[in-house]
């Protein structure tokens, strides 16, 4: 039975206004989850406004769910008919199978994993049924994406975006598990009635935490889902799983999934972890308490995804990898013709901390500067405002 609401998060501070508590929702993607917490008392008596607006922002999200699990029904078919072996996960899959209520977990696109040698099977399967990659992507950049994202992003006009992941993370990460043991340990089965693979349990627990550590862990919402993983299969075997792990240099990044949640959901397992991982749930528990801007993506060197890896091997991997891998961003930028394509991996380095560290520099510099050239205007417009609106308290504290 999918788990149920209940509990808090440990960020949250008693004396929040339920209207900060549900902005904070809103930035973590988990109002579902919060407004069926307040419905269900756990925040207290509520005014008949709030009560009748969680429980219409409910249904809306159930009827959200609905579509999303019929659009990811479609694909699933697709692929199905075109006969490529294809593993849902993340998503419908977990909305479906650990929460208690479709409506509590938001979904913003269709993540499906793909096999190696059927990635390119199955992006004509989804380019036929009319998704198309991001404007302006060659296939130069087709192609560059194939070498290091693990992943592609299709878009249809009213529908989510699909992606179709051939690993659960850049290979820029060197976050290099073994995809083909992750397949041999999924089973045949069905979504709503389409036919697929199923991911096992601890495989998808492991692909939880790969996730939010790519992530480093910004929305409350891949912790939660870790939290319900772990407390709806109490038969997945963490210490098999964390011995997985180590075999392939992933340990912390389990470690600090499972440390995270015991930390701020009250997950009821033992979760080892050494002193460098302690470092890190610090470092996030205070970024999510404090700070609700995305960090960096993934593709610049950064000391939490150094430190992420107990293996200096792994992290030299990591770094070389990082540093030495041309993307799409650079292809577009300067565009070579294919006999001089080499030369983007000397060039790399500079551009990515030289120069474009220098160009966002100026521009900041340029924006203050034009910023503070146009205050004086807007303080004159907002005093001639205020003068034709005499008397009237609120129409100038509403121009202000």
């Amino acid at each position: 039975m999918p788990m149920e609401v209940g509990g808090s998060c440990a960020l949250l501070p008693p004396d929040w206004s339920l209207e900060t508590l549900c902005a904070a929702a809103s930035e973590h993607e988990v109002v579902g989850l919060f407004a069926a917490s307040l419905l269900a008392g756990h925040g207290g008596p509520l005014t008949d406004d709030w009560h009748e607006g969680m429980g219409l922002y409910l249904e809306g999200a159930r009827l959200e769910a609905a579509a999303v699990e019929a659009q990811l029904v479609r694909v699933l078919g697709l692929f199905a008919k075109a006969d490529i072996a294809v593993m849902p996960f993340k998503g419908p899959l977990l909305a479906q199978s650990i929460h208690a209520d479709r409506g509590f977990r938001s979904c913003r696109d269709l993540d499906v994993m793909i096999r190696t040698d059927e990635v390119a099977a199955a992006l004509d399967c989804l380019t036929d049924a009319g998704y198309v990659h991001q404007s302006g992507l060659d296939a130069t950049g087709i192609a560059a994406l194939r070498r290091y994202a693990g992943e592609y992003i299709l878009f249809r006009n009213g529908a989510l975006p699909v992606e179709p992941h051939w690993q659960p993370a850049p290979t820029t990460m060197a976050f290099d598990i073994d995809m083909r043991r992750v397949w041999d340990r999924a089973k045949p089965g069905t979504f709503l009635g389409a036919p697929c693979h199923v991911i096992a349990p601890a495989d998808h627990l492991m692909l939880l935490a790969m996730h939010g550590a790519k992530e480093r862990w910004h929305k409350l919402k891949w912790l939660f889902d870790v939290h319900a993983m772990v407390t709806m299969h109490p038969q997945i075997d963490l210490v098999a799983l964390r011995e997985d792990a180590t075999s392939w240099g992933g340990r912390r990044i389990l470690d600090l999934a499972l440390l995270l949640s015991k930390r701020l959901f009250g997950t009821a397992i033992d979760a080892p972890h050494d002193h460098a991982t302690m470092k890190l749930a610090v470092a996030v528990t205070a970024r999510l308490a404090h700070s609700p801007e995305e960090p960096p993506g993934p593709y610049r060197l950064n000391a939490f995804h150094w430190q992420l890896r107990e293996r200096r091997l792994d992290r030299l991997r990591y770094a070389l990898r990082t540093m030495a891998t041309p993307r799409v961003a650079h292809y577009r930028r300067l565009p070579l013709p294919p006999a001089l394509h080499w030369l983007y991996v000397p060039l790399k380095f500079p551009w990515d901390y030289a120069l474009t560290p220098m160009v966002g520099a100026m521009r900041n510099l340029c924006g203050r500067v034009s910023s503070a050239r146009r205050q004086p205007l807007v303080q004159r417009s907002t005093v001639a405002s205020n003068r034709r609106l005499p008397g009237s308290a609120k129409a100038s504290q509403a121009v202000k």
